[in-house]
């Protein structure tokens, strides 16, 4: 998922493995939104987590659902 920091505009990708954490760990505490640091100037911006469940695979949404 490419992501763009809205105080330096750097640009970058978060990896696959790391969405799959950050929505598991949205999801325990029941949270809209994962802070992601930026890698240039270190500050915190907020990526949507419906966002992030959009770029994941879809074998992976429908376990999370309980599909069969």
């Amino acid at each position: 998922m490419h992501i763009r920091c809205s105080y330096c505009r750097h640009s970058f990708n978060l990896s696959q493995e790391f969405m799959e954490i950050a929505v598991a760990s949205a999801k325990e505490k029941k949270q809209k939104y994962y802070a992601v640091e930026c890698i240039n100037c270190r500050k915190q911006i907020k990526v949507p987590i419906s966002q992030m469940q959009r770029f994941l695979p879809r074998e992976k949404k429908a376990e999370e659902k309980g599909g069969d």
